[in-house]
């Protein structure tokens, strides 16, 4: 999914709940939401990658909450 904008990675990695960012292993904050349980890799280039879902519909439910949460956060 492409979110469309620039991001701050550390920001994000502050401010949102179940994000880990650690640069010097993976360039991407790593974010994982319950419901649908699924893990998000999120660039600074606004890229994200949306994986575990079990189907694409829960895929892309998913992916609007993760964009809805760095949207929260002021990007």
């Amino acid at each position: 999914v492409n979110l469309g904008c620039k991001l701050d990675l550390k920001k994000i990695a502050l401010h949102a709940r179940n994000a880990e960012y650690n640069p010097k292993r993976f360039a991407a904050v790593i974010m994982r939401i319950r419901e649908p349980r699924t893990t998000a890799l999120i660039f600074s280039s606004g890229k994200m990658v949306c994986t575990g879902a079990k189907s694409e519909e829960d895929s892309r439910l998913a992916a609007r909450k993760y964009a809805r949460i760095i949207q929260k956060l002021g990007f």
